[in-house]
């Protein structure tokens, strides 16, 4: 077996092969998932971009988002049930959702959803709430925020209103907030990778 430093543990670590082909798999995919999700930050929104571009970014978060979140197993209803991904009242998005059909999410096939209004959201797992539902937001967080249900939005300060994750426009690129405290109201888990990405917010601030 061979030796490996592993941080946290004080002093290295000797490890059979079979643990250092797993460990570097580990390693493998959360380097991906940190590659990936900075080259979608760093896209930028020039001012003469067109509105589709700013959307195709974020629906490459959301579906990303769905990779390295862990709900509850009750809020599915079978290993293999789908994962719904919800958009309230909003057409903004156009024919940027098309590219998430067909995907999968471990055993989860993808699906996509418009919900009219006055939807209660039933069965989403994830539910982008737009900037045109900014009056609303107070009613639609109050509606899902007690559900395994990870809410999304552009709306300012989103994730200090009580959202889960709020995106954000800097210098004409998409970074994103983390309300530590709804991820857990939700009893939602986000991978502590992408949380090394996110500007964890504190709500009311």
């Amino acid at each position: 077996p061979g030796s490996i430093f592993l941080p946290g543990r004080g002093r290295a670590q000797r490890l059979w092969p079979n643990q250092m082909v797993i460990l570097a798999g580990r390693i493998s995919i959360l380097a991906a998932l940190q590659t990936l999700l900075l080259a979608i930050a760093w896209l930028p929104l020039a001012a003469s971009a067109l509105a589709a571009d700013e959307y195709a970014i974020k629906a490459a978060y959301l579906y990303n988002f769905a990779k390295f979140v862990e709900w509850p197993p009750s809020a599915f209803i079978g290993d293999d049930a789908p994962l719904h991904i919800c958009i309230i009242n909003d057409n903004s998005f156009g024919d940027a959702l098309a590219s998430l059909r067909g995907k999968t999410v471990g055993n989860h096939a993808v699906s996509v959803q418009a919900l009219p209004s006055h939807s209660d959201g039933s069965g989403c797992h994830i539910v982008f709430i737009s900037r045109s539902q900014q009056p609303r937001l107070k009613n639609l967080l109050a509606t899902f925020g007690k559900r395994p249900v990870l809410t999304v939005s552009d709306i300012e300060d989103f994730a200090q209103a009580g959202g889960i994750i709020g995106l954000v426009e800097v210098e004409q690129r998409i970074h994103f907030t983390v309300n530590l405290a709804a991820m857990r109201r939700a009893d939602l888990k986000l991978s502590s990778q992408l949380l090394k990405l996110a500007t964890i917010v504190d709500e009311g601030n």
